[in-house]
């Protein structure tokens, strides 16, 4: 039996990482010929991994995406006459880590079955009345194609004909999708190697991409040897993901196989949008009461940075029961007073000079940086700003068994790299939530660019936190140097994303006793905020509900302003928001997009097809991503009335 393989890789930085060589290494263990395409013009770091294990490697522009690389290593790279010396064809691509069990196993376990094409994994068919519908099929990361159907004119004619698709979502939706039932029609058999089917349903409605929702029961016990990249980068819906399986696939990897979990970190955090790993791998940490930890204190520094007149008494509360000293730093000299004549160290810093300054703690194993707050009741009561003061100094500097906690954290995880206090979300600091970049974006993207920090920032996925106090591995504070003093105002926006510069991944702590009232804190929240949907909208069974009706209300509001209506996008999200929108004028789409001709019978329009109307009101139908991008065009033509859902 000789089989050749096609593997896929791409990476925007132009990168291949080691768990690429590791997947590599375990295919040369079952295939004869290995031929790497690379969805990029050249590899900057990590070609050695490639030509330790590949036989030929091919570079391309990404066009058509992974399909299109696929089609083109077939069609013209390796070409038909070498492809059919083989028995059989593998085309897999990296979006996937492990095996956790050898490849070997894998095809052994496959080679039983009578079967023409197999694959890893599946999606049962899934149908949802008036806004979607696909048929099963084998998902299209890795699949086999056994000598029949790879021999067959069926197979060559489909790549052939197969045209470059332009987007993601064609790829899955014209290839993905269709793939496995275009070749049952010919009569073609397939199985996969998990067993998706205990979990499918009978009711297609209720189907769903096992490997993104379930991972840690899939690897454990439904026989699917691999991690796919994808969910954890996914905003997913607390709806529909169950929170605990990727953080347990996770842990159960590292501790039950054999495979190196750090060939998973180094990937994902270089990878990954930073926010997205926070929330989706839970980094929010609860220190219970740690004492004798023999952990080192050594090169561990607290700078506190002063700015108000009354809070000496609450600092010193906090520093007094610490085994190693802390620094007081001030911009203003006259805020000194009251810490000179203690035995705390004290120096005045100007603004322009901080950068600078917190360079000197570069070679430190952790830095504490933390403020005070005002205590005073010239601005507002005075109990706001303990209760500030508490969320910063009780979560990152509680007292020294806390502090021993953080210490341990950090030498247990050697890939996280800060730590920061949770949001407040009391009294007047609730206003804060959901603000996002608030306006910063493009000056802190500038300023990412123009100081070469290699991060995964975008405008539709804010940080997690805006990051003022915070505990930090000191080599992180190397990426300051340079920095001016208006850059420097930015820095709350960007810790994160230095810290991703060096490798490391940001976390959210708490003391047990914070989290303790902090949870209850939220868990009313929520409460209230659900009895008021009800009061006003009816009732829900989910978020999916909740959401839907206060869109719904919006949308209606908004509607009833104006006596002719655009709805801009025609896919999915146009779809489920049909039953709620009045009949549209038309549907719009950018310019350049392939478009209809008209859906439902309301024709399809280019956005330049569209005249500036007072009475005319646009409801963005599309996804946050998109709805940015389509916002900024708008603002540029003037379009003032239009609504996101």
């Amino acid at each position: 039996m000789k089989r050749i393989c096609v593997y896929l890789t791409y990476d925007k930085q132009k990168i291949v990482d080691k768990y690429i060589g590791y997947m590599l290494k375990e295919l040369k263990t079952c295939v004869d010929y290995l031929a790497v395409i690379c969805n990029e013009d050249k590899v900057v770091r990590g070609k050695d991994i490639l030509e330790q294990y590949a036989d030929i490697i091919f570079y391309r522009e990404n066009i058509g995406l992974d399909a299109g690389g696929f089609k083109d290593a077939l069609t013209k790279f390796i070409g038909w006459d070498k492809i059919l010396e083989y028995d059989e064809l593998v085309l897999a691509n990296d979006s996937m880590f492990g095996p956790f069990l050898s490849m070997k196993s894998i095809f052994s376990e496959m080679k039983r079955k009578d079967i023409d094409f197999w694959g890893l994994s599946g999606h049962g068919e899934y149908r949802k009345e008036g806004l979607d519908y696909f048929p099963e099929h084998i998902q299209s990361f890795f699949i086999t194609i056994r000598s029949k159907m790879l021999r067959s004119s069926h197979f060559k004619r489909y790549w052939e004909e197969m045209p470059y698709y332009s987007s993601y979502n064609q790829v899955v939706r014209k290839h993905e999708m269709q793939f496995t039932q275009h070749f049952l029609k010919l009569g073609y058999t397939y199985d996969v190697l998990a067993d998706i089917k205990i979990n499918d349903s009978v009711n297609s409605e209720n189907n769903y991409r096992q490997y993104t929702i379930i991972p840690y029961e899939l690897i454990k016990k439904r026989n699917f040897p691999f991690l796919k990249k994808q969910q954890i980068a996914e905003d997913n819906k607390l709806e529909r993901q169950t929170q605990e399986e990727l953080h347990l696939a996770i842990n159960y990897i590292d501790r039950e196989t054999t495979y190196d979990v750090n060939l998973i970190w180094e990937n994902i955090i270089r990878t990954l949008n930073v926010s997205d790993l926070q929330r989706n791998l839970h980094f929010r940490y609860i220190i219970p009461e740690l004492s004798g930890y023999e952990g080192s204190k050594k090169k561990i520094a607290v700078i506190v940075i002063v700015s108000y007149r009354g809070s000496a008494e609450a600092v010193f509360e906090y520093l007094k029961g610490l085994s190693f000293n802390a620094k007081i730093i001030a911009h203003n000299s006259e805020l000194l007073s009251d810490y000179e004549n203690s035995e705390m160290e004290c120096e005045t810093v100007p603004k322009e000079n901080m950068a600078e300054f917190l360079l000197n703690y570069s070679d430190y194993k952790l830095v504490c940086i933390i403020n005070d707050t005002d205590l005073t009741s010239e601005m507002r009561p005075t109990y706001i700003g303990k209760s500030c003061f508490f969320n910063i100094w009780n979560n990152l500097i509680k007292d020294e068994n806390h502090v021993a906690g953080i210490l341990k954290l950090f030498d247990d995880n050697p890939y996280l790299g800060l730590l920061v206090n949770p949001q407040p979300n009391f009294g007047d600091c609730f206003g804060e939530l959901g603000k996002g970049w608030d306006g910063t974006f493009k000056e802190v993207d500038r300023i990412v660019e123009e100081k070469d920090i290699s991060c995964q920032i975008s405008m539709d996925k804010p940080p997690f936190r805006k990051v003022n106090n915070l505990w930090v591995r000191g080599k992180i504070l190397k990426k300051l140097k340079g920095w001016t003093v208006d850059e420097f105002l930015y820095l709350p926006y960007l810790w994160i994303y230095i810290a991703q510069d060096s490798g490391f991944y940001s976390g959210i702590v708490e003391s047990s006793e914070y989290a303790a009232l902090n949870e209850t804190n939220l868990q009313y929240y929520l409460e209230q905020i659900a009895e008021k949907v009800r009061r006003q909208y009816g009732d829900f069974e989910n978020f999916v509900e909740l959401e839907e009706m206060i869109s719904g209300a919006c949308i209606r509001e908004f509607c009833a302003k104006y006596d002719h209506i655009l709805v801009y996008g025609t896919g999915i999200i146009a779809r489920k928001y049909k039953e709620l929108l009045p009949k549209p004028e038309a549907y719009i789409v950018s310019d350049g997009q392939t478009k209809l001709q008209e859906l439902d019978g309301i024709p399809v329009k280019y956005l330049s097809e569209i005249e500036n109307r007072n009475d005319c009101g646009i409801v963005l139908c599309l996804n946050k991503q998109n709805q940015i991008q389509v916002i900024e065009e708008l603002d540029k033509r003037g379009i003032k009335n239009y609504l996101c859902v």
